[in-house]
Protein backbone atom coordinates (compact mmCIF):
# COMPACT_ATOMS: atom_id res chain seq x y z
CA UNK A 1 0.00 0.00 0.00
CA UNK A 2 2.49 2.25 0.64
CA UNK A 3 4.23 1.59 -2.70
CA UNK A 4 0.84 2.71 -3.94
CA UNK A 5 0.57 5.96 -2.35
CA UNK A 6 4.44 6.64 -3.63
CA UNK A 7 3.92 6.06 -7.02
CA UNK A 8 0.84 8.50 -6.76
CA UNK A 9 2.83 11.31 -4.92
CA UNK A 10 5.35 11.43 -7.23
CA UNK A 11 2.71 11.33 -10.15
CA UNK A 12 1.28 14.33 -8.82
CA UNK A 13 4.58 16.14 -7.76
CA UNK A 14 6.32 15.58 -11.39
CA UNK A 15 4.63 18.61 -13.07
CA UNK A 16 5.67 20.98 -10.45
CA UNK A 17 9.28 19.12 -10.78
CA UNK A 18 9.52 19.92 -14.63
CA UNK A 19 8.22 23.63 -14.13
CA UNK A 20 10.93 24.19 -11.37
CA UNK A 21 13.52 22.72 -13.34
CA UNK A 22 16.48 24.46 -15.24
CA UNK A 23 15.87 25.34 -19.18
CA UNK A 24 18.26 22.91 -20.76
CA UNK A 25 19.30 22.56 -24.82
CA UNK A 26 17.19 19.84 -24.67
CA UNK A 27 14.85 19.46 -27.89
CA UNK A 28 10.98 20.38 -27.58
CA UNK A 29 8.77 17.79 -26.46
CA UNK A 30 6.96 18.53 -30.04
CA UNK A 31 9.94 17.40 -31.94
CA UNK A 32 9.37 13.85 -30.40
CA UNK A 33 6.23 12.45 -31.88
CA UNK A 34 8.31 12.10 -35.37
CA UNK A 35 11.19 10.33 -33.85
CA UNK A 36 9.11 7.77 -32.23
CA UNK A 37 6.28 7.38 -34.91
CA UNK A 38 7.61 4.09 -35.77
CA UNK A 39 8.92 2.38 -38.74
CA UNK A 40 7.60 3.01 -42.56
CA UNK A 41 5.38 0.66 -43.81
CA UNK A 42 6.99 -2.19 -46.13
CA UNK A 43 6.09 -1.79 -49.77
CA UNK A 44 4.85 -4.78 -51.45
CA UNK A 45 5.37 -5.51 -55.05
CA UNK A 46 3.94 -6.23 -58.79
CA UNK A 47 5.26 -8.71 -60.56
CA UNK A 48 4.14 -8.92 -63.74
CA UNK A 49 5.54 -11.61 -66.63
CA UNK A 50 4.73 -12.97 -69.88
CA UNK A 51 5.29 -16.70 -70.55
CA UNK A 52 7.86 -18.08 -73.32
CA UNK A 53 5.14 -19.60 -75.70
CA UNK A 54 5.50 -18.89 -79.36
CA UNK A 55 1.47 -17.95 -79.91
CA UNK A 56 1.63 -14.17 -80.04
CA UNK A 57 5.24 -13.48 -80.73
CA UNK A 58 5.07 -10.34 -82.78
CA UNK A 59 2.57 -8.64 -80.16
CA UNK A 60 3.92 -6.86 -77.76
CA UNK A 61 2.35 -6.62 -73.79
CA UNK A 62 2.84 -3.06 -72.37
CA UNK A 63 1.47 -2.56 -68.96
CA UNK A 64 0.43 0.87 -68.19
CA UNK A 65 -0.85 2.41 -64.97
CA UNK A 66 -2.63 6.10 -65.01
CA UNK A 67 -1.14 6.12 -68.68
CA UNK A 68 2.27 5.89 -68.16
CA UNK A 69 3.74 2.84 -69.45
CA UNK A 70 5.23 0.42 -66.75
CA UNK A 71 7.09 -2.08 -69.09
CA UNK A 72 6.74 -3.45 -72.21
CA UNK A 73 6.96 -7.49 -72.01
CA UNK A 74 8.26 -9.56 -74.77
CA UNK A 75 8.02 -13.27 -74.40
CA UNK A 76 9.68 -14.90 -71.81
CA UNK A 77 10.22 -11.51 -69.64
CA UNK A 78 9.23 -10.35 -66.36
CA UNK A 79 9.22 -7.03 -64.47
CA UNK A 80 8.68 -6.50 -60.39
CA UNK A 81 7.84 -3.03 -59.84
CA UNK A 82 8.36 -1.91 -55.88
CA UNK A 83 5.00 0.01 -54.73
CA UNK A 84 3.19 1.34 -51.87
CA UNK A 85 0.19 -0.74 -50.16
CA UNK A 86 -2.89 0.23 -52.13
CA UNK A 87 -5.21 -0.44 -55.30
CA UNK A 88 -3.53 -0.43 -59.18
CA UNK A 89 -5.48 -0.86 -62.39
CA UNK A 90 -2.92 -1.69 -65.03
CA UNK A 91 -4.07 -1.55 -68.29
CA UNK A 92 -3.04 -2.87 -71.73
CA UNK A 93 -4.52 -2.14 -75.59
CA UNK A 94 -7.45 -4.83 -74.86
CA UNK A 95 -7.42 -5.49 -71.02
CA UNK A 96 -6.98 -4.37 -67.73
CA UNK A 97 -7.07 -5.97 -64.29
CA UNK A 98 -7.70 -4.23 -60.82
CA UNK A 99 -4.09 -5.44 -58.06
CA UNK A 100 -4.52 -4.98 -54.37
CA UNK A 101 -1.32 -4.84 -52.79
CA UNK A 102 -0.98 -4.96 -49.10
CA UNK A 103 2.25 -4.33 -47.14
CA UNK A 104 5.39 -6.72 -47.50
CA UNK A 105 2.66 -8.56 -50.34
CA UNK A 106 4.23 -9.68 -53.38
CA UNK A 107 1.12 -10.17 -56.83
CA UNK A 108 1.53 -11.53 -59.71
CA UNK A 109 -0.05 -10.23 -63.07
CA UNK A 110 0.51 -12.88 -66.01
CA UNK A 111 0.34 -10.94 -69.28
CA UNK A 112 -1.15 -13.97 -71.79
CA UNK A 113 -1.15 -13.36 -75.67
CA UNK A 114 -4.91 -14.72 -76.92
CA UNK A 115 -6.35 -15.21 -80.68
CA UNK A 116 -8.16 -12.58 -82.02
CA UNK A 117 -10.04 -12.01 -85.26
CA UNK A 118 -6.53 -10.83 -87.26
CA UNK A 119 -4.13 -10.39 -84.57
CA UNK A 120 -3.60 -11.87 -81.17
CA UNK A 121 -4.46 -9.35 -78.19
CA UNK A 122 -3.00 -9.52 -74.39
CA UNK A 123 -4.64 -10.34 -71.79
CA UNK A 124 -3.99 -9.36 -68.15
CA UNK A 125 -4.57 -11.75 -65.21
CA UNK A 126 -4.02 -12.44 -61.66
CA UNK A 127 -2.22 -15.19 -60.82
CA UNK A 128 -0.78 -16.94 -57.73
CA UNK A 129 3.25 -17.26 -56.59
CA UNK A 130 3.39 -21.03 -57.98
CA UNK A 131 1.97 -20.62 -61.68
CA UNK A 132 5.19 -17.57 -61.77
CA UNK A 133 7.52 -19.85 -59.75
CA UNK A 134 6.59 -22.79 -61.82
CA UNK A 135 8.48 -21.37 -64.71
CA UNK A 136 10.58 -18.19 -63.46
CA UNK A 137 13.95 -19.82 -64.53
CA UNK A 138 13.10 -19.26 -68.08
CA UNK A 139 11.85 -15.96 -67.34
CA UNK A 140 14.37 -13.01 -67.84
CA UNK A 141 14.07 -10.20 -65.62
CA UNK A 142 13.20 -6.52 -67.16
CA UNK A 143 13.84 -3.13 -65.37
CA UNK A 144 10.45 -1.31 -65.30
CA UNK A 145 10.03 2.23 -67.02
CA UNK A 146 8.29 4.15 -64.26
CA UNK A 147 9.52 3.65 -60.68
CA UNK A 148 6.89 4.43 -58.50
Amino acid sequence: MNAIIGVLAGLICAPSLAQSAPATDAQPVEALPSAVAGPAPMPGSIVMYRGSGVMGAAVACPIRYKGREIVELGRGKYAQWAVPSGRYILVNGTASVEVSVMPGETRYVRCQIKTGFLTGRADLEIVDEETFSAHRADYEEKPVSTPF
